[in-house]
């Protein structure tokens, strides 16, 4: 594989699907299987699932039927319905490229969303009367779960966090489950990681962070994922884990076949018309 296309092949293990895309316009192959896939992904990676599904009807019929393919469209499709699986799957993912990547302020911001994701989550489950939950209902925005604390629970809060801790600690005590998820979230380590955040640009501040501070209070960052993956066995949701290392296999054995035929073919044109 050409210097290039080492290149491409680093970005997409770093994750930067935008980047390596852009490198394969370069070499006209933006709309190879393997480029549609990585177009694909720098919309989902950013949320956008309605667009990445919408761009993975691009590849050709070969690729579409491929499992991989099969089972990226219907965890698209999952994505875009807000189920819940799906979500929090993708947004374990998310915290690691943060990790992966250095971007350390990107990934105490995904970690105080997915701790929020979490509580809001418990919470409104417990109020659905097993009525099926996405994360598109309207109870799951802020203001409505304030409502059900200010309107059943005489909670009067306007932290949604402290809110639901409150909820749990005077009306859930029998959850068991609850409380375990709820001790890891609200650990010391983990305040002093989201305090971190608050600090920082995405918060209240301008503070920098740097992995020795993360370390400092928290350990390996990679500890992070570990705790969340235990809460959400806690709350028995099934996490997809390795999607995008699965999904980066694929493109690189795709991307290997399709420039190895552009370049055979790129020489037998040139030959042609020596």
């Amino acid at each position: 594989m050409t210097e290039s296309m080492q290149v491409v092949k680093k970005l997409i293990e770093r994750y930067d699907y935008g980047g390596a895309f852009e490198l394969l316009k370069e070499k006209g192959l933006e709309r190879s299987d393997a480029g549609v896939l990585m177009d694909s992904c720098r919309y989902a990676v950013n949320f956008d699932f309605e667009t990445a599904r919408k761009i993975l009807n691009h590849v050709s019929e070969k690729t579409r039927i491929n499992e991989t393919c099969l089972h990226l469209k219907k965890n698209l499709e999952d994505l875009n319905n807000g189920q819940p699986d799906a979500l929090f799957s993708e947004l374990l993912e998310n915290v690691k490229f943060q990790i992966v990547n250095e971007e350390y302020i990107d990934f105490l911001g995904r970690v105080y969303r997915f701790k929020e994701a979490v509580y809001k989550y418990m919470f409104i489950k417990k109020h659905l009367n097993d009525r099926t939950f996405t994360f598109h209902i309207r109870f799951i925005q802020k203001k409505e779960v304030l409502k059900i604390l200010r309107n059943h629970y005489k909670i009067f809060n306007n932290n949604l966090i402290y809110g639901i801790n409150t909820y749990f600690r005077k009306y859930a005590k029998q959850d068991v489950k609850g409380e375990r998820v709820i001790k890891v979230l609200s650990s010391e380590k983990m305040n002093q990681l989201i305090e971190l955040r608050h600090e920082s640009l995405i918060g209240h501040g301008f503070k920098g962070v740097s992995i020795d501070e993360i370390q400092r209070v928290y350990g390996n960052p990679y500890c992070v994922l570990d705790d969340f993956r235990e809460c959400l066995e806690l709350l028995e949701v099934d996490i997809y884990r390795y999607k995008y290392s699965f999904i980066n296999e694929y493109i690189i054995s795709l991307l290997e076949s399709e420039y190895y035929g552009y370049v055979q073919t790129s020489h037998a044109q040139m030959a042609h018309f020596e």
